[in-house]
């Protein structure tokens, strides 16, 4: 019975008439709502609380009738699928489902605030007709309406070129920021192929004056250029198989010419369609690598080919508790393990209890195979404005926020004054 009220509120135009726009009458008020939490962080969440007023909005997960959560993929096209998945709770407990739908990668922030609008009151129909405001819920749709599937005269091919620029001036520094590129996607359920092209362009500029006396200036110019290419094909619901070929040039990193040519198999533990809310992906490469640099490098060399290759375990599972993203990757030259480049990250949002949340994120790279620093004595002047790639056996970033809201468990009031 679920199922079949779910399937048909979808085939439906639900046309919901807001609460607010009625007078309620002494005997149903707002208490007797529907209480619902909306697990997302990206959503215009005042929009929701001005347009559909009829469900209350909780703070707390625990205190929901219904915890929605939101999460979004990119799709082929360049535009996005949403999937909301509605979790019961309380009188719900055993009512849950998910909606998926798709929007162009034209759609403005108003139609997309809008379309998610309509698609969270679409699934949350089944639990609106278990509360007393099912009478104000009006259906209409379009009848004897047959859909012609449409052709693709661009064969899921997409393109985008985009440049973008930025400025800083002040007396003594000042910096120009210039990029540029075009990508080319091409994404079926059964092939993926995303091409990359871009270039960088950074002029810094440093002085120092004695009064108006200009005594000390220095200008720093950063010029890269990429090809990254990648193809994948579809193996049933776990596996990939496909590979990637990386051409870069930059003055920063010291190369002239950076060629990659890397095969590469991919298994999830979980199934692909299952992406959105869970993910264990085992990516392996192996491949060529050939290297010509500007300047001399440490080793003394001017050339490098090179094979290497690298693994990387990425997790991701999203709850109604929160979200915990991870990866884990390692890699090597085969010619000598003892150049190596080991990286993991995390980023996790908790609800610890009722009103507490925990935030975290973490990065650390450790990387022991910087084969294209330069030879040449690095000067005070060269660390301090970042003229090149520097030496290092480790990065880290780090962060961690805690949060406890406690009061009232109502959150329906949108008041953007003074905002």
């Amino acid at each position: 019975m679920k199922k079949a009220a779910f399937f048909f509120s979808l085939l439906l135009f639900v046309s919901i008439h807001l609460f607010s726009q009625q007078v309620v009458s002494p005997a149903l008020t707002m208490d007797k709502a529907l209480k619902i939490y909306v697990d997302c962080d990206f959503c215009d969440i005042q929009y929701l609380k001005e347009n559909f007023t009829l469900v209350n909005y909780v703070r707390d997960r625990k205190e929901a009738d219904v915890q929605i959560i939101i999460t979004r993929m990119r799709t082929g096209s360049g535009g996005r699928e949403f999937s909301l998945r509605f979790v019961g709770r309380n009188s719900f407990v055993q009512k849950s489902d998910t909606l998926v739908f798709h929007l162009p990668s034209d759609y403005t922030d108003d139609e997309q605030r809008t379309a998610m609008l309509k698609n969270i009151q679409l699934g949350l129909v089944p639990y609106l007709l278990k509360t007393p405001f099912a009478d104000k819920i009006n259906i209409s749709f379009d009848q004897d309406k047959k859909l012609k599937k449409g052709k693709d005269p661009w064969n899921y091919w997409v393109f985008r070129l985009f440049s973008r620029g930025f400025g800083q001036k002040e007396k003594s520094y000042s910096q120009l920021n210039v990029s540029s590129g075009l990508k080319v996607d091409k994404i079926t359920p059964k092939i993926k192929i995303q091409m990359n092209l871009s270039n960088y362009y950074t002029a810094s500029k440093f002085r120092l004056y004695d009064g108006d006396s200009l005594t000390y200036q220095n200008d720093v110019y950063r010029k890269s250029y990429s090809f990254d290419n990648l193809i994948t094909w579809s193996l049933g619901n776990h596996w990939g198989l496909g590979g990637f070929m990386n051409v870069h040039k930059s003055t920063y990193s010291n190369y002239k010419l950076k060629f990659e040519l890397k095969p590469a198999v991919e298994y999830n533990v979980f199934s692909y369609k299952e992406a959105t809310r869970k993910q264990l992906r085992l990516l392996y490469s192996v491949g060529y690598s050939h290297l010509d640099y500007i300047d001399t490098t440490l080793y003394n060399k001017l050339h490098d080919r090179l094979m290497n290759q690298e693994l990387r375990v990425m997790f991701r599972y999203v709850d109604t508790w929160g979200s915990v993203d991870a990866s884990v990757s390692g890699s090597n030259y085969l010619n000598n393990f003892n150049l190596y480049n080991v990286g993991i990250s995390i980023e996790t949002s908790i609800r610890l209890l009722k009103g507490l949340s925990l935030d975290l994120y973490g990065n650390l790279n450790l990387p022991h195979d910087q084969i294209n620093l330069r030879r040449e004595v690095t000067t005070t002047e060269e660390i301090l404005t970042r003229q090149h790639e520097m030496q290092s056996n480790y990065s880290l970033w780090v962060s961690a926020g805690i949060s406890y809201t406690f009061g009232s468990i109502y959150n329906n009031v949108v008041n953007p004054r003074f905002e």
